[in-house]
């Protein structure tokens, strides 16, 4: 507690809108950011041909080569969409190094996980591009952009730690085309990739042409690249806040009401979703847990629903009683 509060007053938190920029090629490094919520861009200031933006979420740091190296930025930084940031000052780094030095091992281990990341991802780097990791070292994000930036054409496949298939992803010059993930299809299952968060997960990369069956099935997805992963970063987050709300996740649904209302013009595209758990739900409770295996939604639009339908009083969301002891025993 007593570190938490010193972070406080040697840090400021900093909000952006869609398009502000953080800082400009050429600015002196006198801060570095950590992403509390929300999207960053970072790129070249002027356009190199076939470049992308490096595409940045919650926990991310930036900002840290030119405020521990007292150098001016090499590159710009924006918000992609609205974004909140923890914001450090060079000139407050020893104090916080005498208040909090926990944060300085914090920062060295981020930057060793990227470093770590870099040079795996380098090795792989080819013209064909072949990767293999564990979820624990690569997050989903990373992921997605290397095979992007890459512009290969394969197939991206998530293994449990047993070796079973989770979802495959089909990417053609870096863009993905079709995906699945367990019984979801299309952007249902892009979106669930980017809320599994199963780090004993595998995942590998295999370049080449892939069977199109899924996607002439139901599986394609058609949005530009880029507005995928920008969605997907909002959902992730959203998704964990409405966890941290709900937090018991073998908590049961019990209805309450005899007949599903649903006049939220609002929220007229979970409708789907909350008919399809008022089914399941309809005549015997339901763990929250389950209902991920039984619907063909993501988990951010069932969770959505659910909070939803226990607010309005169609539902109750009721925590699992601890098993009594018997007396005498």
């Amino acid at each position: 507690l007593i570190e938490l509060k010193a972070v406080g007053a040697l840090s400021q938190v900093r909000h952006f809108r869609e398009g502000d920029r953080i800082y400009s090629a050429g600015d002196e490094g006198e801060e570095l950011f950590i992403i509390n919520r929300g999207v960053a861009e970072l790129a070249a200031e002027k356009a190199v041909a076939g470049a992308l933006a490096t595409v940045l979420s919650r926990g991310d740091i930036f900002g840290e080569t030119g405020a521990l190296m007292h150098l001016p930025r090499d590159h710009f930084a924006k918000a992609r969409a609205d974004l909140s940031v923890q914001c450090f000052r060079r000139s407050d780094f020893p104090e916080l190094l005498r208040r909090v030095p926990s944060f300085f091992l914090f920062l060295s281990e981020k930057l060793a996980t990227r470093l770590f990341q870099t040079t795996e991802l380098v090795r792989s780097h080819s013209a064909a591009l072949e990767l293999t990791g564990s979820l624990a070292n690569f997050d989903v994000v990373t992921i997605y952009q290397t095979i992007l930036h890459s512009k290969q054409t394969g197939l991206l496949t998530i293994a449990d730690d047993q070796g079973g298939e989770i979802s495959q992803f089909y990417f053609e010059r870096g863009t993905p085309r079709w995906g699945r993930f367990g019984a979801l299809i299309g952007e249902e299952a892009f979106w669930q990739l980017f809320l599994h968060d199963d780090q004993a997960a595998t995942f590998s990369f295999a370049n080449g042409a892939a069977n199109q069956e899924a996607g002439v099935n139901g599986g394609a997805l058609s949005r530009q690249a880029d507005e995928i992963l920008i969605n997907a970063i909002h959902m992730r987050d959203e998704f964990d806040d409405l966890r941290k709300r709900l937090r018991d996740s073998s908590a049961t649904l019990r209805r309450k009401q005899l007949n599903l209302l649903w006049d939220q013009s609002a929220l007229a595209d979970l409708r789907p979703v909350a008919e399809a758990i008022w089914q399941i739900a309809y005549s015997r409770p339901v763990a929250l847990s389950d209902l991920s295996r039984e619907c063909k939604f993501c988990d951010l639009k069932i969770y959505k629903a659910v909070d939803e339908m226990v607010r309005s009083g169609l539902f109750t969301l009721e925590s699992p009683q601890p098993e009594r002891c018997l007396a005498g025993t």
